[in-house]
This record gives structure tokens, sequence and C-alpha cells, in this order.
């Protein structure tokens, strides 16, 4: 009985080769793009879930009770772990680890090899698990940094070759190379981690650093991992721990809480600007997913209304086998049927088509996804979830189409079924109200983007070289100058700061005239001519000025407070102080102000050290003559972009010959940090054309059913004398009317989600009228040209076709 079902079915997917092939079609795109998006879902969401000890991995999370303004960061204290094993029967292990750039001196290159590295002690052998290929790694080789590269490593530079007990150096871009002993190979280190590298270099930490801070002595900050015992509640040891902490000698000086963040949560829900580069968004993890369900919703809507909308075309069907005894369950599973051949046939083709979008998706994201399609345990959710959205989707038509009695349908009285109208209409407002709202989305993520490349930062971001942090040593000053004399080039700065690379290159506790507690306040350490290499703006006083002796002092007497230099000495440093920061600390040029070891000789207009995801900090610029570490910032002619490139680069081999010429253009450094908003804006667009070319096909295939229903009553209205602008009137008006309905509802919706998003930005756009009023005016014109093709057909056809049987 079954088999005859699936064979009928068959037959009448075959005979009906239109309705079949618009159906196919839609379910396709929209199970293809399901696959795709739920896999980057899935990928996301299995970020550090590998580890067999995760449920007990904890990082720690440190937060300032001193400083208001003061974000929570991930590191803490550098004896804090070893602190906490000791005192806290609680914690089995800890591991002081981090994930930075190494260059390695491998092949035949000269330049060395560039790779990311997991720094971190012995102890990481015990919090998390590698699979060992060779060597005893575990057993650390004092003397050296130990190092254990990945099979990939392996096979590319020591193929044939035993590593183990191979001695490489380090090419670092300041101090000396550091000899390192390879003690064993893994397999990989998972892509699917925050903690995501080529090798894993174990070092030893110093005996200092493994107490906590004493009142009045400096302290060091490391990202550090706990590994709690089973069973226990991070709730109850993160209050237990600070309530211990609070009662340390040093915990005034160093006022700080913890709070401690499960590693599985670390990738998606980390927001640290510039200290994790491994990082994810659980919000685009929702929008993603969110997506990918509307997709297949959509694709589902349209099988519904096309099916329901032939029930007058299979009514006589339907009478004929109640007349012959079928019962209603076997119509539904007549039916059902039906539906599982298309859905079978679309999820076929969408698993041929799923091979050819997956590449560039990783392209796109990166990063190669560790999960996908063809791990098993994946396909048969994906299979388990189309056979029930096939049984889901079915359902209705199926129940719908078999309920009529044959005396209804003998007696023609299907046609005065309010309750399928309001069905069809409601589906089709459904699929454009979800349409609309993604094409507002993608119209609001692409006005903040402009919105954020066209803001005025207070300093030019365009044609800025920077040469990435270096150790210049005796040669800086020399190297500067014959930068300068370069064509193209108009000034030259070394700086330990630049754009995108956090607010300032050290912070200070203040206290503010007239509020409690204090703020950070952030220190920007260059040359005297870093203001204009960066073209700030003067508002009051002038700029610092490289031909004053006294603008450019020696960092011995920096304010890190370590100087010999008297308060006298220290409070003659000259500083620029933002706008921003003089009307917060009532700040004049030429005068002294608590808590500041200098005198700002200039206020410059508030400037943008960060993203704009950030609010301005107070921030000051402060002048040193012997910048031996830093970057430096090149400003160049516009036209001389490459010909200035070209001439720094042979400068800088002459001056360096074992270094690689590391630089990049600070316009692209800051656009990068939208880097995730200009992905969610291509998505968005790709989403939208998607989303619109679907509630279109479906649109169609139903203008096709109406136009087909009412071929008699068109083919009257000509004979008649309507023109053919009547004709398409006649059919596109409820059509229309309905896709201004789902924009009324869509607004809101798009409104209310926008707002929600634009939160994340200190500096956004506002949502104005027009976009609301130009997604409409899109989406009528869309859905006008779509109804049209089918009603400029019907209204051309030759009414003596359709009325010969009249």
């Amino acid at each position: 009985m079954i088999k005859n079902y699936f064979k009928i079915a068959w037959r009448s997917l075959w005979k009906h080769k239109a309705y079949s092939f618009i159906n196919i079609v839609g379910l396709s795109i929209g199970l293809t793009a399901c696959l795709i998006v739920a896999t980057v879902v899935f990928d996301e969401l299995s970020y550090d879930h590998q580890w067999k000890k995760a449920n007990d991995i904890y990082r720690v999370i440190s937060i300032s009770n001193n400083v208001n303004s003061e974000q929570p960061m991930p590191v803490s204290f550098a004896g804090l772990g070893p602190v906490l094993k000791t005192n806290f029967p609680e914690v089995a292990d800890y591991c002081r680890m981090s994930v930075s750039k190494e260059r390695l001196q491998l092949g035949n290159l000269k330049q060395g090899v560039a790779f990311q590295q997991l720094i971190a002690e012995s102890s990481v052998w015990n919090v998390l698990d590698f699979n060992i290929i060779k060597g005893n790694p575990q057993k650390y080789v004092k003397g050296y940094v130990n190092l254990v590269i990945t099979k990939k490593i392996q096979q590319q530079y020591f193929a044939g070759q035993n590593p183990i007990g191979k001695l490489i150096y380090t090419q670092p871009e300041f101090g000396k190379p550091q000899p390192c002993l390879i003690t064993g190979v893994i397999d990989h280190i998972p892509q699917n981690s925050h903690l995501r590298a080529d090798f894993i270099s174990i070092v030893e930490y110093r005996a200092s650093d493994n107490h906590l801070p004493q009142k009045g002595e400096g302290y060091s900050f490391y990202p550090q991992y706990i590994l709690l015992k089973p069973g226990t509640s991070a709730t109850t040891f993160t209050a237990k721990v600070n309530q211990w902490y609070a009662k340390q000698p040093g915990a005034k000086d160093a006022n700080y809480s913890f709070h401690f963040q499960p590693i599985k949560d670390v990738y998606l829900r980390s927001d640290f600007n510039g200290v994790q580069a491994v990082h994810g968004s659980i919000k685009n993890v929702y929008i993603f997913a969110g997506v990918a369900a509307l997709l297949l919703v959509i694709a589902c809507i349209n099988f519904i209304n096309l099916t329901i909308s032939r029930v007058f075309n299979r009514s006589k069907e339907t009478g004929i086998r109640k007349v012959l005894g079928a019962e209603k369950f076997q119509l539904i599973i007549r039916f059902l049927s039906e539906s599982l051949i298309f859905f079978i046939l679309s999820f076929a083709l969408a698993i041929l088509l799923y091979p050819l979008f997956i590449k560039p998706v990783e392209t796109f994201l990166d990063h190669q996804l560790v999960l996908n399609l063809y791990n098993g345990s994946f396909l048969i959710i994906a299979i388990g979830c189309v056979f029930g959205v096939s049984f889901l989707t079915g359902l209705y038509p199926a129940w719908y189409l078999s309920r009529p009695k044959p005396i209804v349908i003998l007696r023609n009285k299907l046609a005065s079924d309010v309750q399928l109208n309001v069905l069809k209409k409601g589906l089709v407002i459904g699929q454009f109200v979800i349409s609309v709202t993604i094409i507002m989305a993608t119209i609001i993520v692409h006005n903040q983007l402009g919105y954020m490349n066209n803001k005025d930062l207070g300093f030019d971001k365009n044609n800025l070289l920077n040469i990435s942090f270096t150790d210049w040593a005796e040669s800086g000053a020399a190297f500067k100058q014959a930068v300068k004399k370069i064509p193209g080039v108009q000034n030259v700065s070394i700086a330990n700061w630049a754009p995108t690379e956090g607010s300032g290159s050290m912070s200070r506790e203040v206290s503010v005239p007239g509020q409690k507690g204090k703020i950070e306040v952030f220190f920007i350490e260059g040359d005297a001519d870093l203001p204009a290499t960066l073209g700030f703006k003067l508002k009051q006083g002038r700029m610092l000025n490289p031909a004053l002796a006294t603008d450019a002092m020696n960092s011995d007497s920096a304010m890190s407070g370590t100087s010999a230099a008297t308060k006298a000495e220290r409070l003659a440093w000259p500083l620029l102080a933002t706008n921003y920061t003089a009307s917060l600390l009532g700040m004049k040029v030429n005068k002294t102000v608590a808590d500041i070891d200098g005198v700002p000789v200039g206020i410059i207009e508030d400037f943008n050290s960060e993203s704009l995801h950030n609010k301005l900090k107070p921030t000051f610029i402060q002048a040193i003559s012997d910048s031996k570490y830093g970057n430096m910032l090149v400003r160049i002619k516009p036209g001389y972009e490459k010909t200035a490139l070209t001439g720094i680069s042979a400068a800088y081999k002459s001056f360096y010959p074992e270094k690689t010429f590391d630089y990049n253009w600070s316009g692209d450094q800051i656009d990068n940090q939208y880097k995730a908003e200009f992905k969610l804006q291509r998505l968005f667009t790709c989403f939208s054309l998607l989303i619109i070319f679907l509630a279109c096909l479906g649109l169609f295939g139903l203008v096709s059913f109406t136009a087909e229903q009412r071929v008699k009553e068109i083919g009257i209205r000509k004979v008649l004398g309507a023109s053919v602008s009547n004709i398409i009137t006649l059919i596109s008006k409820d059509y229309l009317a309905l896709v201004m309905i789902s924009v009324v509802i869509a607004s809101p919706i798009a409104w209310y989600a926008m707002n929600k998003w634009l939160q994340d930005f200190a500096y956004r756009i506002s949502i104005q009228w027009w976009v609301f009023a130009l997604t409409g005016i899109l989406a009528l014109l869309i859905a006008f040209a779509t109804v049209s093709f089918q009603s400029v057909k019907a209204a051309l056809a030759n009414p003596v076709k359709s009325l010969r049987s009249e």
C-alpha cells in the first residue's frame, strides 16, 4: 500500500512539472542555506567543548574595585593560580597560558616563519588534553623554552627526520634570539578553540611570579586558567575566593575581585578589546540560527501555499477516492507521501550543492570548520530534521486535502472556503514580513558601517603607515631621519602606541574633582612628532615641539613612578590633553593637576583611540626623546604610497638586515576592527537576496494558480472590453495589498531588533523614517514585478481558448 502511494505521488509530481519545479527549487535553496548556516552555528557552539575536563576549567577574570570606568579583564595576578591551589582544596590545578605570534628560524628562510604559539607552563598537560605522537613533552627540560610542534609542522619542516631534541631559535622583533628545544610532537591543536595555535611553547615562571602582591609592591597580570575538582560549585567557589582575597595584606592597594568564566563560554561570551584574538559572538550565533530558520520557514510556506492552492485541482481525486471507500487517514498518508518525496528530492539536491558552498564559507570565515555535514552525528541530525520538517509541513495540506466530503465536492462548495483564503493570505504576509525585516536590517547595517567609515576620528587614518612594534636599538633616530628624507614622506614618529592598539601605552588611576572613586586615565607615549604625524587638531595652547628639549624628555623619568627624578622635575613633564580629558578633570593649559605628573601645554580635539564600539577615554599625549621600542608611524603624501613604501623597505633592510619588514596601513587596521560587522553586512545582503527570491518564487507560483483558476473570468472580462492594465490590476491588487500589510508589520519589528543591535556601538546612527519607506517601495516593486509577469501573460492570452467549451 505504502509503495503504491509513493508511486502515485511520483506520477503526480512528474505530471505537474511547473508546480514540482517551483517547490523543489525553493526547498532545495532553503535546505542548502539552512545546512550551511547550521554548520557554522554548530561549529561556533562547539568551541572548547572537546577538552575532557572542559566542565571544570575556568578562566580567571579580574574586576577593579577602585576604578569606576575600568572593564573586567581576562587576566589576573601572576601568582593567583599557585596561591589558589595552595589555599583551596577545590583547585585541582592551574595554568598560565595565552596565544601570541612568534617567528621561528625554520627552513631556508632568513626572515624566519611566523606562527601562532600557545605559551603555557608545564601544568597545561594536566588541564588540557592533547594527542601526543612523539617525545615526552610532559617532562620539562630546564634552560630552554620547550617546543611541542604539531604533526603538520613536522611534515612540512622536518620531513623524514626525528625533530625531538633539535634546537631552533626564535626571531623576535626585539631582544636576542632565544633557543628552543623540541621535546614533543602532537597531532594538532583544535581549530575550534580560542587557544588555536600552531605549536606550544612550554615556559617556566620565576619564583617571584608565584605569590600575590604585598602592600606597596608592584605586580604583573597574566591570563590564567583554574581546574576545579569535579562537583565543585563555581558560584560558591567564587564567593569564597573573593571573601578570602579581601582579607589579604595587599588587597587594599590592589583592590580586585575575581570571576571564573567557564572555558566553554570564553569564545562566544568575551568582549575584551585587543586581548583575545580568537573570539566569536553569541549574538551572531543567534542571528545566524534565526536566519537559517527563516529561510527554511519561507521555503516551507511556499510548499504549503502551493499545495493548498491546488485543492481545487485535487478535489475530484479526493472525492472519487472517498466514494470508492478511502478513509481519511489513508488520504492523509497519500498526500504526506507526496510531501516526503518533495523533501527527499530537495534534500538530495541540497547535499550535492553543500560542498560547492561550504569551502567559500570557510574562506569567508577565515578558518576551517571542524564540524560539517559529513560528520556522522550531524548528518543523522540533518536527516532527522528533514523528515520532521517534511511531516510537519505536509501535515496541514494533507489534512486539508483529505477533509472535504464527496457531496461538497459535487456541489462545488470549495470555492467559498474562507478559511483557505485567510490561511493563504496569512502565509504570504508572513513571508514578506520576514523578507522586509531582513531588507531593513541590511540597510541599517550598511548605514552604520558607512557612518563608522566616514566619522571624523580626530586624526587622519589615511596614508598612515604603521611599521610594527620592534626594538630600534641605537639606530632608531638615524633610521627615522633616513625615512624622513624619502620622497613622499611628510612626517615620522616612533611611539609605544598605534591606532587600534588599545587606549594608550599605559594607564593610571586618577581622582576626579567632586566625584567619589577614581577613573582610569590613559597615556600615549611617543616622540614629539607624534601629534603632527597623526594629524591631531589643536583646540587650546600649543602642540608638542620636537625643537624644544623640554618637550621630549628622557623616558627614565616617565610617569610610571619608578623614576629617581624629584617630584618638581616630574611635574615639568609637558603633556597634550584631549578636550574630553580637560573637561572631565577641570584642566587648564599650563596648570598642574593633582595625580598627574605633568603639565598640559595644549588641549587637542577629542580623537577615538579605540573602535567606535567604545566611548572616549580620558587620554594624554606624552613625548619622550629616546623611543628605543615602539611602532613607527609614517605620514605619506597622497599618490606617493608605492614610491615611499619601496624606499622605506629598502632603508629598513639597510638598517636592520636581520629583521622582517612588518607593516600595515592604519586605515586598513581601523577598518579591520569592524570585520565582524562587515561580514554581517555581506551575510545580511546574501540572506536578504535569498529570502526575497524564495518569497517571490512562492508568489509567482500562487499568481500562476490564481490566473489558472480565473482563466475563464479573465476571458469573459476581455470579451466585455477589459484592457490589459485592467486585468493586471485585477490579479495584482490583492497581493500588493498583502505586501503593504507586511511592511506595516515588519517596520516595528525591524526597528526594535536593530535598535538592540546598535546598542553595541558607543557611536551610532539613529534609524530614520526613510529606511522603512524605501524598504516598502522596494518590496512593492519586487512583488509587482513578480506578479506582473504572470498577470501580463494571463491578460494577453486569447479568450477564445479559455471560453471554447462555454
